[in-house]
This record gives C-alpha cells, sequence and structure tokens, in this order.
C-alpha cells in the first residue's frame, strides 16, 4: 500500500515513484545525500523524503546512513567516488555560503591566506572579495583563483602542476615542492570526509596536496558542511587534532557536534 497516497491524498499516486525517481537521479550524481540536501533540490518535507529513503532501502536501491542515504552499488566503492565539480556545487548551497561567510569574518588586512580547492572554500573566496580587504593569497584551484583575481586589493598566487581532470585543482608533485616553501598565516581548507577524527579524500594525490598546504599554514580552517560527516574516503588528509577552526552548519548530528566539542579546537556552526 502507497503509504503517500493515505497521507498525502491530494498528490497524484504517480507522484511518489517520480520523486523517488528523481531521488536515484541525484544519488546518481553526488553517490551520497543527506535529507536535508534532498529537501532543498526537490522541494519534499523531511518526512516525505525519509518516507522515500526508507522505501527505496526496503527494495535495495539505498542504504540508509544516519541522515541520508548511499546508493547500494555505490556503498562498496563510496570511499573512491567523487561527484563531478559541477555536481558538488548543487549539494548544500545555503549552508556553504554561509560557511564561507563565517570563513571571511576570520581575515584580517594584509594577512597571506592559502585557499584549498572545493566548492566550500570557493564561496569564501566569494566572501572574502566582499570584504574588500588586502590579502596575499595562494591557490591551487583555478576557479578560486578567478574569483580572488576580481579583487584588485587581493595579489593571487597560484601554484603550478598538473590540472585534474574535470576539476579546476592543480595537484602534483610540482605544487607540493612549492608548497614546501610557502609560510602561510592561515589555511581555509575543505575534505571529502570527515569520521570521528580522521579527515579522508578520494584521491591519493588530493589528499598529498592538502597535507602539503597544512604543513604550509600556521593557522588551519576547515570549511565543511554537515554532509561531510559520513564514511571515511579512500585516503587519510590528516586529524581534527592538526586543524585549529572547524566551521560547519546546524545540520552536523548531536553526536559529532558532541565530539568536535570535546577536541582541542574551535568550532563554529552556523545558521543557513
Amino acid at each position: 500500500m502507497n503509504t503517500d497516497t493515505l497521507t498525502e491524498p491530494s498528490v497524484p499516486p504517480l507522484m511518489a515513484a517520480q520523486r523517488r525517481q528523481r531521488i536515484i537521479d541525484f544519488l546518481q550524481r553526488h553517490g551520497a545525500v543527506t535529507t536535508g540536501q534532498l529537501e532543498q533540490a526537490l522541494g519534499a518535507s523531511l518526512s516525505t523524503l525519509r518516507r522515500d529513503l526508507d522505501a527505496l532501502a526496503a527494495e535495495g536501491v539505498v542504504d540508509r546512513t544516519h541522515g541520508g542515504a548511499l546508493l547500494r552499488q555505490q556503498a562498496s566503492v563510496y570511499s573512491t567516488f567523487e561527484p563531478a565539480t559541477e555536481a558538488a556545487a548543487e549539494l548544500s548551497p545555503r549552508e556553504k555560503a554561509a560557511i564561507g561567510h563565517a570563513a571571511a569574518q576570520l581575515l584580517v588586512p594584509h594577512q597571506s591566506v592559502i585557499f584549498d580547492s572545493g566548492t566550500t572554500v570557493l564561496e569564501a573566496a566569494r566572501a572574502a572579495v566582499k570584504r574588500s580587504i588586502p590579502l596575499t593569497a595562494v591557490t591551487n584551484d583555478l576557479a578560486i583563483a578567478q574569483v580572488l583575481g576580481q579583487s584588485s586589493l587581493i595579489q593571487v598566487h597560484v601554484l603550478g602542476g598538473v590540472l585534474r581532470p574535470g576539476s579546476p585543482t592543480v595537484i602534483g608533485q610540482p605544487l607540493i615542492e612549492q608548497a614546501a616553501s610557502l609560510r602561510a598565516e592561515l589555511l581555509f581548507m575543505g575534505t571529502h570526509a570527515v569520521t570521528q577524527s580522521v579527515m579522508s579524500e578520494t584521491s591519493a594525490d588530493v589528499a598529498a596536496v592538502k597535507r602539503a598546504l597544512m604543513r604550509a599554514a600556521n593557522h588551519r580552517c576547515l570549511l565543511v558542511d554537515a554532509s561531510k560527516f559520513r564514511p571515511r574516503a579512500f585516503m587519510q588528509v590528516g586529524l581534527l587534532q592538526d586543524i585549529e577552526d572547524v566551521i560547519t552548519d546546524r545540520g552536523l548530528p548531536a553526536a559529532e557536534e558532541e565530539h568536535l566539542r570535546q577536541l582541542p579546537l574551535r568550532l563554529t556552526v552556523v545558521n543557513p
């Protein structure tokens, strides 16, 4: 029996099937999603989406996670799966913008700042430009470099290396060697997954670059929306004990927040 037609009699019976197909399509692009992300993307209520995910799990299509789901066939390869840059930009746009705004408030004039690659750090770059303060910026992300270059007050240095296929991210040994000569005051960084105290990435090359950037900064600030608190990816980047600041959003699970508050770092939870 279709519970959606019982609780939502004004909705045609096919609507539930159509909505669930859109959830599957969304999962095929992203690999994993939270109910909050689906709420933004589909405009359905959280209770409806939870019923949809439960139904898809009962059919063997998805595996339920805390607050979301993975495609069943994706679960075994999740540690190396990463959505395309365009798809990643669809995830949690309000949360990422709020996190980026909070990050930009940490900046002080004439500071040297490394902007790691990623869509959340991109929002921090946009917010930094809006602040209209002089900065020396270093990045390995061509999209972030273009955004920062819109400000005449920001001197932008782009680290050289190999362009990652399908991405604006520059990686490679030449970049790691350049990073070794840097000493910046602040790093804004992202990561694919946070699992307990471990930050991880789907790519060994990306993880190596992030580790090099962490070594090049005096103060490290991790920018991650709540959906990033999920199963560990393929390659470890570092531990949260190596981070001084974490900025995330109110979707952070209570258990994760409690764990973070026990660590020697400053936690900022934004309200999109």
